[in-house]
């Protein structure tokens, strides 16, 4: 049987010993067999930093992440540029930017449960490079057209695509599974401390319009993020051999989540959250400049959801509850009522506000359902689990970007993000009722099943 951690793998690290003598494990005993303390709550969060491996990984996607979120608010601002502020081509941007996430997804969690992760994870980055280096270069001899940005940006989703369930597989791979819940939450802070990060630091090459700049930026950031994985020292991982063809291997990647209940009803939550509402990003530039009067407002936008999303994110990591659908479900209802605030707003201090209050409950609910499926299920097959995590997360927000995108041209910006909202609250309603009589149901089960 493989082992599935870094610490079970390396054994004794003096290194580590003797920077931490009070870790078991860099001295030597066993992961399984190491004596846990009980964290105070509020450190709860960040235990997984205790590990060499993941705190190596989650240096490379704090700085990965913040190239990447300069780079993406700059592809919209180019976008807006090159069209005179489309909302279709806008649409179309997000479409070829996540669509490769929804068609390559099942092969790439395939992939990622039959070859090295790491490996993975290095030769998609390199793609990315080559990608962001020729975007820079073109936008910076004013080669660019809207068309070579799709095209591009369709190259760059497919990087994306393939290194998603590898990455996350990783992440799951680099600390025991008593501390998975602190390293999902910990993934999802950073990406939201860069969110926050990265549209500041880009706030004045949008303005400049230099967007080769934050090209360059981010392809230096991919480089300096690949270095630091090449230095994690993973067990390699050795899938199971069921001699079934790549197919197969997807199907059964279903069938296990559908096995694993509550893992499909959360993965449909996850969909829905996608389509209706990180969606809605797509509209948000046009939304900054018709209705608040300013283009590069869109920056600010970002970051404020990005800081509510750090809260949301380091909140759930923090809580010693058990990951639920029915918190998810109202937390879901909450995120609906927030964007319809939003969509309402003709003041830049309320969009704001209900953008950090947007960011805060997307990411409570995406880090205790990511959380939840990554405990549910098996080694042999989390590749393929997390590659429909990542088809539902990211595979459907170009449908539902280029949704709004068509929608908003004849009924509007607010009436589309109105529409959306309602929609939220709806499903999670429902969501939250169906929850509920389950948990009874299950409790009914285990009842007589001791009978």
């Amino acid at each position: 049987m493989s082992r599935t951690h870094a610490e079970e793998s390396l054994g004794a690290n003096p290194g580590d010993a003797a920077l931490n003598p009070a870790d078991s494990v860099a001295m030597g005993v066993p992961a399984a067999r190491a004596p846990r303390t009980v964290e105070p709550a509020r450190l709860r969060a960040f235990v997984a930093l205790r590990h060499r491996e993941y705190r190596l990984l989650f240096a490379a996607f704090v700085i990965n992440q913040i190239g990447f979120w300069i780079s993406h608010i700059s592809l919209q601002g180019l976008m807006v540029a090159l069209t005179d502020n489309n909302a279709r081509m806008s649409g179309l941007l997000f479409f070829a930017l996540f669509v490769p996430a929804f068609l390559c997804a099942p092969f790439a969690g395939v992939v990622a449960d039959i070859f090295d992760r790491k490996r993975i994870v290095l030769v998609c980055y390199g793609a990315v490079t080559i990608v962001v280096g020729t975007l820079s270069l073109m936008t910076a001899t004013a080669l660019i057209t809207p068309n070579l940005l799709l095209g591009l940006s369709l190259l760059l989703g497919t990087a994306f695509a393939f290194v998603g369930p590898a990455n996350l597989a990783i992440a799951a791979n680099s600390v025991p599974n008593e501390d998975l819940a602190s390293a999902v939450s910990m993934q999802s802070a950073a990406n939201n401390l860069t969110r926050v990060l990265g549209p500041m630091l880009a706030a004045p090459l949008l303005a400049g319009e230099r967007f080769d700049i934050s090209f360059a930026v981010y392809l230096f950031c991919v480089i300096a993020a690949a270095a630091l994985i090449a230095s994690m020292r993973l067990s390699p991982y050795t899938p199971d051999d069921d001699g079934t063809g790549i197919f197969d291997r997807m199907a059964s990647g279903v069938a296990h989540a559908r096995e694993r209940r509550p893992a499909l009803a959360a993965l449909l939550m996850v969909g829905m959250l996608s389509v209706f509402g990180v969606a809605h990003t797509v509209l948000i530039p046009i939304f900054a400049e018709t209705v608040l009067g300013g283009r590069d407002l869109f920056a600010w936008m970002v970051a404020a959801t990005g800081a509510g999303a750090l809260a949301g994110a380091v909140v759930a990591g923090s809580d010693a509850r058990p990951p639920s659908l029915a918190r998810s479900s109202g937390r879901l209802i909450a995120y609906g009522v927030a964007l319809a605030v939003f969509s309402t707003a003709a003041d830049l201090r309320v969009a704001l506000g209900a953008q950090v209050v947007i960011g805060y409950f997307y990411f409570a609910v995406m880090t205790s359902l990511q959380t939840l499926l990554q405990q549910l299920v098996d080694e042999s097959k989390r590749g393929r689990v997390m590659s429909l995590f990542q088809i539902a997360w990211a595979g459907l927000v170009p449908f539902g970007g280029l949704g709004m995108g068509f929608v908003a041209a004849p009924l509007g910006v607010a009436n589309t993000l109105i529409g959306a909202a309602l929609v939220l609250m709806v499903f999670g309603s429902g969501m939250l009722l169906w929850s509920r009589r389950d948990e009874v149901d299950r409790r009914l089960r285990v009842g007589d099943a001791s009978a």
